[in-house]
């Protein structure tokens, strides 16, 4: 009886010892787990949250932080093998705002009829990358070398394909648009010839010289070589040459306003104040042309105007919003400049090894 007794005591005593190694497993397991996923919830919350976190919102379109960065940096590599210099401090709002634009301008691409096609992605891109003349993706030899082209510039912004293209696609748009909108731009009007003499003495005495000298003569230039204190002048910037309304349109009021008070030809004008410089800055038109032709810097740049000018009309009836702060504005300048850095770094390394 006592023998039965201890052996069913000792199944008991086992079978406690076994159900409480279970639970300590169990314990085990579950803090295992609970120390697994706190680095996983710091992750979440240090990394992967930040980078989620919306930037700009168009419409029902959303681009988060790393959208953003991911663009900066494409523009950034791009200006690099452009050979051209790339301002990170004002380059986050100006990726923002053509961020911005691009996507309005691939909203409104059927109410102008404006569509891109894959091959015109990869033929803007090559044109951006600097192959020109005689290169042609239809031979098999410059398709190869401008895909690897290409796979070496994504791998070094961490980007992959349908990003890369959704970029490049939205940026034709915007460019497409510009063209269609410029279509309206007389190629003739009227243009006036300006001058432009920077002064210290304004005195009545030689303001009145320099009039008597404008007007005696047909060579306005050599008046504004002769006073003009701007030493630039001598490179031709006081000489604005032909120019329409709408390209200095700070002065276009003075230069083709109606009013009594504008500005006639070969006459001196009202002194404009540059602070910056300290100096006094006077305005002279040498000539009038009703009809003259636009050159083609004169055309791009009106060109541009009308597309801000559509710009800005639209984002007052499309909803945008904008998610930029200090804390984003900081956050989003350091992952460029970190980025920069290890690719200045990997490119100085490939460098060493070739």
């Amino acid at each position: 009886m006592n023998n039965s007794q201890s052996r069913k005591e000792i199944l008991i005593s086992v079978n406690e010892k076994k159900k409480l190694k279970s639970k300590l497993f169990l314990i085990l397991i579950l803090v295992s787990l609970l120390a697994s996923l706190i680095p996983i919830s710091s992750y979440v919350i240090n990394v992967w949250m930040p980078y989620q976190k919306t930037a700009l919102k168009v419409e029902d379109k959303e681009f988060t932080r790393k959208d953003l960065v991911d663009f900066i940096r494409f523009n950034q590599r791009l200006s690099e093998e452009q050979g051209n210099q790339f301002d990170l401090g004002s380059s986050l709002f100006q990726s923002l705002q053509l961020l911005a634009e691009n996507e309005i301008a691939y909203l409104y691409a059927t109410e102008y009829g404006l569509t891109v096609d894959e091959w015109e992605i990869d033929e803007a891109f090559y044109l951006k990358l600097g192959f020109y003349n005689n290169f042609s993706l239809e031979t098999t030899q410059d398709e190869e070398a401008f895909k690897e082209k290409k796979i070496q510039f994504l791998n070094q912004i961490q980007m992959d394909e349908n990003k890369f293209k959704d970029i490049v696609r939205k940026s034709l748009f915007r460019e497409k648009l510009r063209r269609e909108l410029s279509r309206e731009i007389p190629t003739f009007q009227e243009h006036k010839y300006v001058f432009e003499i920077a002064l210290e003495d304004i005195s009545e005495s030689n303001l009145n010289k320099i009039q008597k000298e404008i007007s005696s003569t047909n060579d306005i230039s050599g008046i504004v070589k002769k006073y003009s204190i701007d030493p630039n002048v001598m490179r031709g910037e006081g000489d604005f040459g032909w120019i329409p309304r709408g390209i200095l349109p700070e002065l276009d009021e003075l230069i083709f306003g109606n009013k009594s008070d504008s500005l006639k030809p070969r006459e001196l004008s009202e002194p404009y104040i540059d602070q910056e410089n300290a100096v006094f800055k006077f305005y002279i038109i040498g000539d009038v042309d009703k009809s003259h032709e636009l050159s083609e810097e004169n055309f791009e740049q009106l060109s541009n105007n009308v597309l801000t000018n559509f710009f800005n009309e639209r984002s007052q009836i499309i909803d945008m919003q904008y998610g930029l702060d200090n804390e984003t504005f900081n956050w989003i300048n350091e992952k460029v400049q970190v980025a920069s850095i290890f690719n200045n770094v990997d490119g100085q390394v490939n460098d060493i090894i070739e």
